[in-house]
């Protein structure tokens, strides 16, 4: 027991008691514990990260707290079984029902709509109507699975992303679609543009192709064909030329970027940064002077002209605003979903730029892989790499794989077919051995393998575009001539960087820890890529008129001049560039420093001041002169 000036101290000693004792009696039921294991108030209201794929026991609590409802336990432990097992309702059925049942419930996959709402709506009432049309909307997709036996690719789940987009279409004049030009088709929401027809009568829609500068000229008039077809409005743009036209300098450059605009069709012309902010702000003062005539009011508030832009995620919507502005006010990266919140940009002082999250729209027909291909799904987040690999190999081919990485990949055996693509083990694995990447196993890395694979095919390192609904034979010709000129110009690349210079080998690696492939591994990479540079250089010199045509490649003309290979330079399409090297003079060795002639012998014939070397008093060494 403790003490105080000498005295037994018996007060203030239950203190600590009687916190122990109120704890054990209320246990886990009483005090703020009765309200752990709950439904959270404010948790899904502040979540901004984006929800495309969830687990079932996930998916049940999200669908319960949409509907209300709350769960008590019964008894103390609970155990969730997960028996993993997938209904492949895919291969159970023909390919024409399986068509014939998406056709006629095509109409069933709408966008979510926002509930009506006035200034007398509360708050409170908003949030609880929004929350039951959003879970009356995932009800109706879930029944389409069940009773239909139809398979939707993974969407956006999470009722805060889709309300950005419901303010985003709320307060713009114009809503631009951004979309891969590649595949436009993918991207492409035909309900979005009836949902902003349905909000304000005078919302114009209009389709941004991005990306165009991959595509040549006649697939991109193939293109204009089919929506003028359809009656669709689209203009072709790319993000990264207009980024390249505002740092251009050099005046071949220019001329370059300004003849890939150019062409014989107008409707496929590549706008620059200028045209398309007059096009934007022109399609936008048009929708505020129709709904002036027809006395409706105008769709947005305030004097400036709202343009917003939607669209998947990773399409380049925030590439295009930083272009539009010519610097950087967005933030963008490689990873979809990098957008969190809508945001306004003040362009000039009449038109207004609002950048809405990008959000994953339920489809059919597609599978988990073709989404990754299509850079929806985050690539870092990925495990298995192998099904989304197999489908990029599928598309690109052997020939375009081998010329722009350097890689000699396994033929075929015997009684396959010579022209099949490689397998995913085959591309993965050859890709890694060629870049030393190995795992802590000592198997080759196909995980990091695969990531880099689909970044560039993402990126457009590897290309691959389709070619519109119905087309012709010739139209389907130019869409694989893309990917052919696009592996010549990396056989280009390779053949370039195929021998560096001997002082450069150990010092030429890139971010990520590459280096060269080895000299058994470089010779017949190196050989094939000088093949492929010649052959290109004789089509080009042999298609130098309009009818000529590379020799074993008829309808195909590799026009590769200077000014496309500055363009393609500018574009980062081709081969890897030469990493910066160390100057010379830094690899020089300076001299050891040396301490003289101190405590060394001197030769006999040296000077000699005739000094002697004693023993002092103390036990020291003492130099003594004479």
């Amino acid at each position: 027991m403790g003490k105080h000036n000498g005295k037994a101290r018996k007060n203030g000693l239950s203190v600590g008691s009687a916190l122990v004792n109120k704890a054990r009696r209320e246990g886990r039921t009483g005090g703020a514990a009765a309200f752990l294991h709950t439904t959270d108030l404010e948790g899904p209201k502040k979540n901004m990260q984006s929800v495309i794929e969830s687990n079932d026991l996930d998916e049940m609590m999200a669908m319960a707290d949409l509907a209300g409802k709350d769960f008590t336990a019964e008894k103390e432990h609970v155990i969730v079984i997960s028996t993993g097992a997938v209904a492949s309702v895919d291969h159970e059925r023909l390919a024409a029902e399986r068509k014939e049942a998406e056709d006629r419930n095509r109409h069933r996959l709408r966008i979510p709509r926002r509930p009506a709402w006035d200034e007398s709506t509360t708050p409170d009432q908003l949030d609880e109507q929004e929350r039951t049309s959003f879970y009356q909307w995932r009800r109706e997709l879930a029944s389409l699975e069940q009773d239909e036996r139809l398979v939707l690719t993974p969407f956006e789940k999470n009722l805060e992303v889709w309300r950005q987009l419901w303010r985003v279409l709320e307060r713009s004049d114009v809503v631009v679609q951004v979309v891969d030009a590649r595949d436009p088709l993918t991207y492409r929401s035909e309900d979005l543009a009836a949902y902003a027809l349905d909000l304000h009568p005078t919302k114009r829609s209009l389709l941004l192709l991005n990306k165009a500068d991959l595509l040549p000229e006649a697939l991109r008039s193939a293109w204009a064909d089919h929506f003028d077809s359809i009656g669709a409005d689209y203009v072709f743009w790319s993000a990264k030329a207009g980024m390249d036209e505002l740092s251009a300098d050099d005046d071949v450059r220019a001329a370059a970027v300004e003849r890939q605009r150019l062409g014989k069709d107008p409707r496929a012309r590549v706008l620059g940064v200028d045209d398309l902010l007059d096009l934007l702000e022109a399609r936008a003062a048009a929708a505020a002077a129709d709904a002036e005539a027809k006395g409706v009011g105008r769709a947005s508030r305030g004097d400036r002209l709202v343009v917003g832009l939607t669209g998947y995620p990773n399409v380049g919507k925030s590439s295009t605003i930083n272009a539009l502005f010519g610097s950087k006010k967005t933030a963008v990266a490689p990873t979809p979903g990098k957008t969190k919140h809508f945001q306004t940009l003040n362009v000039t002082g009449s038109l207004c730029l609002c950048d809405c999250p990008g959000l994953v729209l339920p489809q059919y027909a597609q599978s988990k892989a073709e989404m990754v291909a299509a850079g929806v799904i985050p690539i870092d987040r990925l495990t298995d790499v192998r099904a989304p690999v197999e489908a990029v190999a599928a598309r690109v081919g052997r020939q375009q794989l081998e010329a722009v990485y350097g890689l000699h990949l396994p033929a075929p055996g015997r009684g396959q077919d010579p022209k099949r693509p490689p397998t995913a083990v085959e591309l993965l694995r050859s890709f890694a051995y060629a870049r030393g990447w190995v795992a802590a196993s000592g198997l080759p890395d196909e995980t990091r393998a695969g990531r880099r694979i689909l970044k560039d095919y993402v990126d457009g390192k590897i290309l691959y575009c389709k070619a519109p609904p119905g087309a012709s034979p010739e139209v389907l010709a130019l869409a694989a001539a893309a990917g052919r000129r696009q592996r010549a110009s990396g056989a280009a690349a390779a053949a370039g960087a195929a021998a560096p210079p001997a002082h450069q080998q150990q010092q030429q690696q890139d971010e990520d820890g590459e280096h060269h492939e080895g000299p058994a591994q470089q010779g017949a990479p190196a050989a094939d890529a000088g093949q492929a540079v010649e052959a290109a250089a004789s089509s080009s010199a042999a298609g130098s008129g309009e009818g000529a045509a590379p020799q074993g490649d008829p309808g195909v003309v590799l026009d590769l001049d200077e000014g496309d290979l500055l363009l393609m330079d500018d574009l980062d399409i081709g081969g890897r560039k030469s990493k910066a090297q160390r100057p010379a003079y830094k690899f020089h060795k300076k001299a050891v420093r040396s301490k003289g002639d101190r405590g060394q012998k001197k030769e006999l014939g040296a000077l000699y001041d005739g000094a002697q070397i004693v023993q002092g008093k103390r036990g020291g060494v003492v130099r003594v002169p004479s």
